[in-house]
């Protein structure tokens, strides 16, 4: 019987000429999603007869993407009076710092964190409309599952081990690093209070100290909350959800920059922070919606663009780390979200439709490193600190850098076998799905 009316109102409603049936069947898709714990949804809102193939490509891009937050804290370790020495004095009448080739070279794609975390956000819109689109629209509470087990229970595991080594390892103040890194990570002892407050990612200044980037986590997770809702407004309703996400960003960016905070210090201006990385998101929903105009654009477009416009529209995700984060002011964060915009539309592009650098990102180790890229993000600071603080009184900044790279790499493979894939399996049991291959972190 259920097959029936759902081969019924798929057909009707794709031979009904009218608007006002399709707007009331998608009412009707939304509040059935809504109130349905189980099974799947009427039909499928999307029209997709096609399978979606999964761009494990993107893998790659994420597991780069997590490099580059890496190699960003590392620059946030050095010392400012390092940064800014020149090492290169008086080359054609400029004397060149670190400070300089990193922040006004190509060179600054390297550390920019910034960029990486607004690619993430880009990818994940895209990649978890991908994985709807592929799988057929499930329960809300299936996909929420999931999520939870995806992103929220290794989070949970990181933050429980930061806690639990702070004590042990931090028995003296660091010396010979930056500020920033001698005062922010680890600045408040893990007491009941601080740690629950962590666990129930409140997001606040001094509740994110255990493991500084949660910060994106928090969004992440917030985000996937009402992902499946923004989605499916976005298939019906997209211009009223444009303009409503819209509105939400300029609102949230005005106030939170009329009230000077970087970061939020309280819970309800977390809330509202969250809002002003949703339309990174609603980005990668359009790019989903929009992805075979897009690529067949690319694909006729002249060459002299795919190889030389495109690659300096990926340059943008190196704008100066001017985001939401720091609140500096409305137009400010504005650019920020425009250029990290067509910086990760391009480097999704790039990735997809580069034959060249397609087959590089589908090599083992780039593969690899995107299996692993969540972990990598999600431990690599615990991992710095650890060793910033029983290393660094034995040996300068850089041998101790050289160690702290590869060992960064091995916990976030432990912690991906260990943790983050059992965590997978288990929401994949729970919500009696096949576990095939890790997903990528939306």
């Amino acid at each position: 019987m259920r097959t029936r009316r759902v081969r019924f109102m798929s057909e009707h409603l794709h031979s009904s000429s009218s608007g006002h049936l399709r707007r009331n069947v998608g009412r009707a898709c939304l509040w059935s999603y809504l109130l349905s714990g189980t099974g799947l949804f009427w039909f499928n809102p999307i029209w997709m007869g096609a399978v979606v193939r999964r761009e494990t490509e993107l893998d790659a891009v994420r597991g780069i993407a997590a490099l580059v937050v890496v190699f960003f804290h590392f620059w946030l370790i050095i010392p400012d009076e390092w940064k800014s020495h020149a090492y290169v004095a008086h080359m054609m009448g400029v004397s060149l710092t670190p400070e300089m080739i990193f922040h006004f070279t190509p060179l600054r794609l390297i550390i920019s964190g910034s960029g990486a975390v607004g690619l993430f956000f880009v990818l994940s819109g895209y990649v978890l409309s991908l994985s709807m689109a592929r799988q057929g629209m499930t329960s809300y509470g299936r996909f929420i599952v999931r999520r939870i087990f995806r992103i929220y229970l290794p989070f949970a595991v990181v933050i429980l081990f930061s806690a639990a080594l702070l004590p042990i390892v931090k028995v003296a103040p660091l010396h010979g690093v930056s500020q920033w890194f001698a005062s922010e990570p680890w600045s408040i002892y893990p007491t009941e209070q601080v740690v629950t407050g962590h666990l129930l990612m409140i997001g606040t200044v001094p509740l994110v100290s255990l493991d500084n980037p949660m910060w994106s986590l928090i969004i992440e997770m917030r985000v996937s909350l009402i992902f499946p809702i923004l989605f499916i407004l976005m298939e019906k309703y997209r211009n009223e959800t444009l303009a409503c996400v819209t509105a939400a960003y300029f609102c949230s960016s005005i106030f939170l920059n009329r009230l000077g905070e970087n970061p939020p210090t309280t819970f309800m201006h977390s809330m509202i922070f969250t809002f002003e990385y949703l339309p990174l998101f609603v980005v990668g929903i359009l790019f989903y919606q929009f992805r075979e105009r897009i690529f067949g654009f690319y694909g006729a477009t002249r060459p002299v663009i795919r190889t030389v416009v495109m690659p300096l529209a990926v340059l943008l995700l190196g704008t100066p780390t001017i985001g939401p984060e720091n609140a500096v002011g409305i137009m400010k964060n504005l650019i920020w979200i425009v250029c990290t915009t067509i910086g990760s539309v391009s480097v999704i592009c790039i990735a997809i439709n580069n034959e060249t650098i397609r087959s590089f990102l589908q090599k083992s180790h780039m593969q690899g490193l995107g299996h692993i890229s969540y972990s990598l993000y999600l431990s690599h600071m615990v991992v710095l600190l650890v060793m910033a603080y029983t290393l660094l009184q034995y040996m300068p900044l850089w041998g101790w850098a050289a160690f702290a790279m590869p060992g960064c790499v091995m916990v976030a493979t432990a912690c991906f076998w260990c943790v983050e894939s059992p965590c997978m399996r288990a929401g994949y049991w729970l919500t009696r799905r096949r576990y095939l291959k890790p997903e990528l972190v939306g």
